[in-house]
């Protein structure tokens, strides 16, 4: 067998900062993923009717929905979940925020009832970081400010000009202002600040903010003319071209691994717009469908979705169906062995190719390149407004000829034994795959590789990384010269040959680079058991990856002080990432325990001798007056372990576990956390646990979901008027919050 060839480097694409830098034909970019484009929704080119001033929608912190019906002149309040738990089976029903004034009777006659609502054309809507509710009334040229606990306006704040759309940031709020146009700012307690708007805009009509504090606005809402501005770089972000009929514009993050994306709400019946702004320009993502959506305006949910209010109330917007293009291509920027006459070997691909879908490549190689006749750098067809960061030092692409003379293209083989760097496991979750073929080119310093990528019209291939080995393998100078004579076999069995080079290369790999299976933080997360037996140290596939990789990286420190305070308190740190508080209870013998009632002899008095924040238990306490035995029995070899989190039940029984393997075998402990609230005496130590701080994981209690006293509160304290008593002065009629007393 002729001996494995020497350890190859690779020239890798990977990442939408290189892959901007290719050539794209009815190709996308996605997330850094190539792909084959797909077909827009048109937009509508025929003016109907004029379009309907928006309305608003808004969650507070429990989850309440609350949607601005602007010609009936309301606010509705919704119950929003998958099942009202007071009424299983059945939709919660909208219940208005504002009562209307009884219509007045005069005699045999009664006076015709005013065909609007309590509020004057409500527009916006906003919930600031307290539960406060912000309408915006644009009839009144003004903003309603609702405690949303006590069910009170607490202010009404005059804007100049029409208040058309809110948006919270915080505890501050923006609002869009129409004749004039206008940006102002506030809060709850605050007066209007005045903002500059971008120069051009004449009609603002919604504000959106991303995840990035940056504020978004869109102009002209249901035209043609529609457009959207970045108001911090004060320019235009996405023209009429794009956003033709738009209607309203929210952002959402739909995975965590990847940007967020500002969603645009076009006209009923078409599919949502999503976009992602970059420093590098405005790509598009796949569209959202939205059945039954009445035009008015979107909501971003609590779980990062984007929803809408319909007919049959508010429903979801999901993944819209795409039709691609039947075939692209992808021509990749010049690759460099920075060797002349280097012999390419395979070509790895991390792609995701589903049934009826494939991918080809093509390759060149050069050992000069070309001056003159290079093809052009064509963007992906999703993205718009290019602005490649140091363009001007792109590797050039290849000339046009090279291209036509390339030879044909090659199919992909996916390797089943995974990628080819050692001892490395895809997450489970992970859709791409590893695929292989051979450069098929001569030798050159310089490579260049196309991807052909072809579909069914529903799906498509995706293209994540693309990785070319170099130098390739030495072998046919192994085999007898007569076998690769003539240059077609010649480059036929250095293609052949590859597969048999590349196995014992990944096996060289392996042997070189064994020492990754003794470290903690590269290692396979299967052979994390193995590691851990060296050291005596049995984990608990209940803990974390992250866990279990930190207590092997620190199994020797944790042994040194396994039993003690320090070796506990580490310990358990690793597992939960919480430091815990121990206490030995015959430190608090002397005393300092309010409602101890087995305390001997303690010179603090609640009221007296008691001092909050000294030492406890400091050596040289008084005489017991009771017998010794009884403190051996209440404090000797007994600890409090403090957890300031709020865990689960396995979180607890985990922790449990791991005190009594690694805890001194004749000790007893006592397991305090959050959520068992503050116990004088067991859990609360004066000077020791007791902190004044925010809430611990108590919330609103709702009827059905919580239990009294556990993990639920009623109310909040408040002052001024009461429900049902006061009224809203002004406007068109007195309007009085409801004093229904419905939880949730």
């Amino acid at each position: 067998m002729p001996a494995a060839a020497p350890i190859a480097s690779f020239a890798m694409i990977r990442g939408s900062d290189q892959w901007l830098r290719a050539s794209y034909d009815a190709a996308a970019l996605l997330d850094g993923v190539v792909q084959l484009a797909w077909s827009a929704p048109a937009a509508s080119d025929v003016v109907g009717v004029a379009p309907r001033e928006g309305a608003g929608l808004a969650l507070d912190a429990q989850c309440r929905l609350y949607h601005s019906v602007t010609d009936a002149g309301m606010v509705e309040r919704i119950l929003w979940s998958a099942e009202d738990p007071l009424r299983p089976g059945a939709s919660p029903a909208p219940l208005e925020l504002f009562e209307r004034e009884p219509v007045p009777v005069a005699g045999e006659f009664t006076l015709a009832e005013d065909s609007g609502g309590p509020l004057a054309q409500p527009r916006g809507l906003a919930v600031d970081a307290e539960d406060r509710l912000f309408i915006a009334e644009a009839g009144a040229r003004r903003v309603l400010v609702v405690d949303l606990w006590s069910r009170r306006v607490l202010r009404r704040i005059a804007v100049p000009g029409r208040p058309v759309d809110l948006v919270c940031d915080g505890h501050w709020v923006y609002a869009a202002l129409q004749s004039p146009a206008g940006l102002v700012r506030f809060s709850a307690r605050g007066l209007p600040q005045v903002r500059a708007l971008p120069p051009g805009i004449v009609e603002p009509s919604r504000l959106a903010l991303s995840p990035e504090r940056k504020l978004y606005l869109l102009e002209r809402a249901g035209t043609l003319q529609a457009r959207i501005f970045d108001i911090a770089r004060g320019s235009a972000v996405l023209d009429a071209a794009r956003v033709a009929n738009a209607t309203d514009i929210e952002f959402h993050r739909p995975r965590t691994d990847a940007g967020p994306l500002l969603v645009v709400a076009c006209e009923p019946g078409q599919d949502f717009l999503r976009f992602r702004l970059e420093a590098g320009g405005v790509s598009e993502a796949a569209p959202l469908t939205a059945r039954g959506y009445d035009g008015l305006g979107i909501v971003r949910t609590p779980d990062e979705r984007i929803a809408c209010w319909t007919e049959k109330g508010l429903r979801y917007a999901v993944a819209a169906r795409l039709r691609y293009a039947g075939s692209g291509s992808v021509t990749a920027f010049r690759l460099d062995s920075e060797e002349y006459q280097t012999p390419w070997g395979r070509l790895l691909i991390d792609a995701c190719i589903p049934r009826d879908t494939r991918v080809r490549v093509r390759c060149i190689a050069a050992d000069e390149p070309p001056d003159i006749g290079l093809i052009a750098r064509e963007p992906p067809a999703n993205v718009t407004l290019l602005a490649i960061p140091h363009d001007d030092q792109s590797p050039p692409m290849p000339a046009a000829w090279m291209v036509q003379a390339a030879p044909a293209a090659l199919p992909l083989h996916r390797r089943a034994e995974g990628p080819e760097l050692p001892w490395l496991r895809r997450a489970a979750d992970d859709s791409f795959e590893t695929y292989e073929a051979p450069v098929h080119a001569g030798p050159g310093r310089y490579l260049w590789v196309i991807l052909e990528l072809a579909g069914n019209t529903r799906s498509t291939p995706r293209i994540r990384a693309l990785r070319a080995e170099f130098p390739g393998h030495d072998w046919l100078r192994r085999i007898p010269r007569t076998l690769s004579s003539e240059p077609q076999a010649g480059a036929f069995l250095q293609r052949y040959l590859a597969m048999l080079a590349g196995a014992l290369t990944e096996l060289d790999r392996r042997a070189v680079l064994r020492q990754v299976l003794l470290d903690a933080e590269a290692a396979p997360v299967e052979v994390l058991p193995w590691l851990a037996s060296f050291l005596g140290l049995t984990l608990d596939e209940r803990w974390s990856e992250a866990a279990r990789r930190r207590a092997i990286r620190e199994a020797v420190s944790l042994f040194r002080f396994r039993g003690t305070v320090p070796g506990l308190s580490r310990f358990i740190e690793i597992v939960l990432g919480v430091r815990p508080i121990i206490i030995e209870k015959f430190r608090l013998r002397g005393g300092g325990v309010v409602g101890e009632p087995v305390a001997r002899s303690s010179r603090s008095i609640l009221g007296g001798g008691l001092r909050v924040g000294g030492s406890v238990g400091t050596p040289g306490g008084t005489a017991l007056s009771a017998e010794t035995e009884d403190a051996f029995e209440t404090h000797a070899h007994r600890f409090t372990v403090m957890l300031p989190a709020l865990l689960s039940e396995d979180q607890i029984d985990m922790v449990a576990d791991l005190l009594d393997v690694h805890r001194p075998a004749h000790t007893l402990y006592d397991l305090c956390t959050v959520g068992a609230g503050m116990r004088v005496g067991r859990g609360l130590h004066i000077g020791l646990t007791s902190l004044v701080g925010g809430g611990s994981g108590w919330t609103t209690l709702q009827l059905g979901a919580g239990v009294l006293g556990r993990g639920g509160i009623v109310g909040r304290p408040q002052t001024g008027t009461r429900v049902g008593v006061s009224r809203l002065p002004g406007g068109r009629g007195d309007a009085v919050l409801r004093g229904d007393t419905r939880v949730g």
